[in-house]
């Protein structure tokens, strides 16, 4: 037999040498990967909350930021070895070991015992041991105000969190209004 018309359980080479052709028992494993993934999806949309994802219901594209107010973002600031001044700092996995949505996702946490943030620090002397040290961390929210979907150059910034706490300042406890450098 020649081995281009051979049978496979698997697939099957279509004459022409172009095409494969799927095996029934190929296509009914197929069907039901994506019957079961399709019921995830369903009761994700139904049931689930974020801890479900990727089947969860994924409210960040049912909803739209107005076009006049705030758009917020968390970042962070840090105070190196002998620098008294907070400098915002990368918040990924390569500076911290966590992407910015696991911080945010633990805010209540963070805010409720601020210590967690000792962790970030830990893991950037381990990930970055050559980078200068950080002595104190603080979780920012920054809020760019919009009218009429452009940027008033209003910058508002709130501190959620410090670590450790004999690095907070009065600075901390109020909120900031700043102005956007000019493109």
């Amino acid at each position: 037999m020649n081995a281009s018309h051979s049978t496979s359980t698997v697939a099957q080479e279509a004459p022409d040498g172009d095409t494969l052709r799927l095996s029934r028992p190929l296509k009914a494993l197929l069907t039901g990967a994506l019957l079961a993934i399709t019921a995830l999806f369903l009761a994700g949309t139904v049931h689930g909350s974020d801890r479900w994802w990727p089947f969860g219901p994924w409210r960040m594209y049912a909803t739209s930021t107005a076009p006049s107010g705030p758009v917020g973002s968390t970042l962070i600031q840090v105070k190196e070895a002998g620098d008294d001044q907070w400098r915002p700092a990368s918040l990924n996995p390569d500076t911290v070991g966590l992407n910015r949505a696991e911080v945010e996702g633990r805010m209540p946490q963070i805010q409720a015992d601020p210590s967690m943030l000792g962790t970030l620090l830990e893991s950037h002397a381990r990930l970055l041991p050559d980078a200068p040290q950080w002595q104190a961390i603080r979780v920012v929210r920054s809020d760019v105000l919009l009218e009429n979907g452009v940027r008033t150059g209003e910058v508002r910034e709130s501190t959620l969190a410090v670590w450790p706490s004999s690095a907070r300042t009065p600075e901390d406890d109020n909120p900031r209004t700043l102005e956007e450098a000019a493109p």
